[in-house]
């Protein structure tokens, strides 16, 4: 049932930021690498969307900043959940990923003696610690990763879909994908699989993500095996511009203004509100807290028409935002936005703080199966501190490649089931039969995003989360069996990629809901209006979520020991 048979070293599943970083380091270390992705290799992925910061210790800015101080940042801005070896890895190798990004051709902005200009985002850095390029982060990481993939000449293969991960014995060997445009079935042998398919932002109707981010990574690693932590941990950021439609959910870092002279936040009464959630009464708190301080005065009735509030870019002159946030401020005006009257902003989700468990060379609790950016979990506990993420991703990008290159030229050649393999294949072309006449897949997306914004969203509580599990379970054991698709053709059917991807954010929308209901307190991103209060006693525990035949277990293993240390129930 297979059309094609494709052997690699090294497999790469994505074609953002970290699976090109891994990608190049693999190749450097002799490996024969392919690179899949979903969409465009080098030009998908969420790597080219960053705007926010790109957080690296050289002290330029001010001398006291330095690794230490970046870890103890990244540490109190997980709420003591990120894991220690960690963060202490990819703070320290921030300053050589940047000289590794800039020798493939990137330069980021340095004053006249040559000192890379940075910033602060908001109250989580301790000293103005964001390199910049602009105001347009991922852009020129991105192209300098494609100009030294090209260099090295590494294969890659877009449109193409990863449907299941293979294993032989207890480790990985491979994998089974669809072609998108030829509608082909593909199987994969590899001796080590990189997974580097972002987040699940998709899972929510107003996200800043782009429109493949539906938690593929998670789910093909909970269906092989592997560990997931501290999936309860979503990012729901506070400067998504809500109006018009056309940019609904497109970020806007007005923070960068407030040093400015530029008003801070107010909802539809004028009033400044911030300060009033933030536990230190700051008027430009951490991310997560401008989320939850949005949602509070949309549901307390102070909000903006559209479901946000408000910030005046007018506060100061439109020469400063143009000269802060050149490539954002252009970007609205073309959609019509007018940069001096105020701005509706509010609540998106943005970034999955948890995903497969990894460990120090971004190994997963599976042999031969690894796990970049933010389809992995173990860097940012409880919550991301801004301008982390691309750090994190290119660090542990180029030692998931060196990793995954020594382990593939140590591995047996792999053999992967051929009844494993069929019966993937007959699943997949059992969407494809005519006799269904349930919904759409598009269908069954919208009430999975439905449920996780009623439920599982900016606040929680024990009766929603179970209210959203009863619906998952609805979904999986009724809506999908029968969903119907326009069309049995093989080629080109989008119906067909989104029943499948339908199928992947049902799971992962279980897998949050379930470890968020276990987490009885509230802490970082997850917010418990039932549990308000964060209870380090009992809690400095991450929330393992595994899968055993077709059901998920949730239980915790204690912050501070071995990345697979032993739970604690």
């Amino acid at each position: 049932m297979i059309d094609a048979t494709i052997d690699a070293d090294v497999l790469v599943v994505g074609g953002g930021g970290g699976g090109l970083r891994a990608a190049i380091e693999a190749h450097a270390a002799g490996a024969r690498v392919l690179v899949l992705s979903k969409g465009i290799v080098g030009k998908s992925g969420l790597t080219q969307t960053a705007v926010t910061g790109f957080q690296v210790a050289f002290g330029c800015a001010d001398p006291r900043d330095n690794p230490s101080v970046h870890y103890a940042d990244t540490m109190r801005g997980s709420y003591g959940l990120a894991n220690p070896e960690l963060v202490d890895i990819f703070t320290r190798e921030g300053a050589a990923t940047v000289e590794d990004i800039e020798s493939f051709g990137a330069r980021f902005d340095r004053d006249d003696d040559g000192n890379f200009i940075q910033r602060r985002l908001d109250s989580s850095q301790t000293y103005p610690r964001s390199i910049k390029k602009g105001d347009s982060l991922g852009t020129p990481i991105m192209q300098a990763l494609r100009r030294q993939m090209n260099k090295c000449d590494i294969p890659r293969r877009h449109e193409i879909l990863v449907t299941k991960l293979l294993k032989d014995g207890n480790r990985i060997s491979g994998a089974v994908a669809l072609d998108f445009q030829t509608g082909e079935l593909l199987e994969i042998r590899a001796r080590s699989v990189i997974m580097a398919t972002g987040g699940g932002g998709e899972l929510f109707p107003v996200n800043s993500n782009t429109p493949d981010s539906t938690g593929d990574g998670c789910a093909l690693a909970l269906g092989a095996g592997a560990d997931l932590v501290d999936m309860e941990f979503i990012l729901m950021l506070g400067h998504a511009v809500m109006f018009p439609e056309t940019v609904r959910g497109v970020l806007f870092t007005f923070q960068y203004l407030l040093d400015k002279g530029a008003r801070a936040l107010f909802n539809a009464e004028g009033e400044p509100f911030l300060s009033r959630y933030d536990p230190e009464g700051s008027d430009n708190p951490p991310r997560h807290i401008y989320a939850r301080a949005i949602h509070g005065e949309v549901r307390a009735g102070r909000g903006s028409p559209h479901g946000g509030v408000f910030f005046d870019p007018g506060s100061v002159p439109l020469e400063t935002v143009v000269d802060a946030l050149p490539s954002q401020t252009q970007f609205l005006q073309s959609f019509g936005v007018d940069m001096r009257q105020p701005i509706e902003v509010g609540v998106a989700a943005h970034y999955f703080c948890g995903g497969i468990r990894i460990g120090p060379d971004s190994l997963s609790t599976v042999p031969g199966l690894y796990g970049v950016g933010e389809c992995s979990g173990g860097p940012h506990g409880a919550a991301r501190v801004g301008g982390n993420s691309l750090t994190e991703v290119l660090v542990f990008g180029k030692r998931a490649g060196r990793h995954a290159a020594e382990t593939a030229a140590t591995a047996n050649a792999p053999t992967n089931d051929p009844d494993e393999v069929e019966t993937e294949c007959r699943r997949l072309l059992g969407f494809l039969e005519g006799s269904r006449n349930g919904p759409r897949p598009s269908e069954i997306k919208k009430r999975i995003k439905q449920t996780m914004n009623d439920h599982v969203g900016v606040v929680r509580d024990a009766a929603g989360l179970k209210e959203a599990l009863d619906a998952f379970e609805e979904i999986a054991m009724r809506n999908l069996p029968a969903m119907a698709l326009a069309s049995p053709e093989r080629i080109a059917n989008y119906d067909w990629i989104q029943a499948i991807e339908a199928t992947s954010m049902t799971r992962v929308g279980e897998a949050v809901a379930r470890a968020a209901l276990m987490r009885t307190e509230s802490r970082g991103a997850h917010y418990r209006e039932d549990h308000p209060d964060q209870i380090d006693d009992e809690w400095l525990q991450n929330i393992v979520v595994r899968q055993r035949g077709k059901e998920l277990s949730v239980s915790s293993v204690p912050v501070n020991s071995a990345t697979y240390g032993e739970e604690t129930g």
